[in-house]
């Protein structure tokens, strides 16, 4: 076991994906979590952060630190804002969004140490209003709007 038990966010080299970027904080490999993750995912202004996925050995859930977006879970969308936290159970399907000109930040806690193992990707998963021109209907404060 590393003796290290402290890292800052900018010692982690940062993982760039289709629309995001993610800093491992901890896991399996970093400070040698046995049973969590904790990633800093920065969704990028104007992107969808795709494929779409889930996760079949372990629970996530996301607080929203900084930005706006959105989020698909299976078939409805969520705005999110900061201050905002999601749970998402085993084996639920999402996506994030950023229309905004801002980053969103996102800190993501998962059950597992090896989240990796456990990601099911899905390539069809989009959000309902892709390619629409008109506004999307979301759901803001539990209230659908657009």
């Amino acid at each position: 076991m590393r003796n290290t038990m402290k890292l800052n966010i900018q010692e982690v080299p940062v993982e760039k994906m289709t629309g995001r970027e993610i800093r491992n904080m901890v896991n399996g490999q970093v400070l040698d979590s046995q049973d969590m993750t904790l990633q800093i995912v920065d969704v990028l202004p104007g992107a969808v952060s795709k494929p779409g996925h889930s996760h079949t050995n372990c629970e996530e859930i996301i607080y929203v630190a900084a930005g706006e977006g959105d989020i698909l879970i299976k078939d409805r969308v969520w705005h999110l804002v900061p201050g905002d936290v999601v749970l998402l159970p085993r084996g639920v399907k999402h996506l994030t969004r950023n229309p905004g000109r801002e980053t969103m930040r996102l800190i993501c806690a998962f059950s597992s140490a090896r989240i990796r193992e456990g990601m099911v990707f899905d390539e069809s998963l989009d959000y309902p209003d892709a390619g629409a021109t008109s506004s999307p209907c979301v759901v803001r404060n539990g209230a659908v709007a657009g």
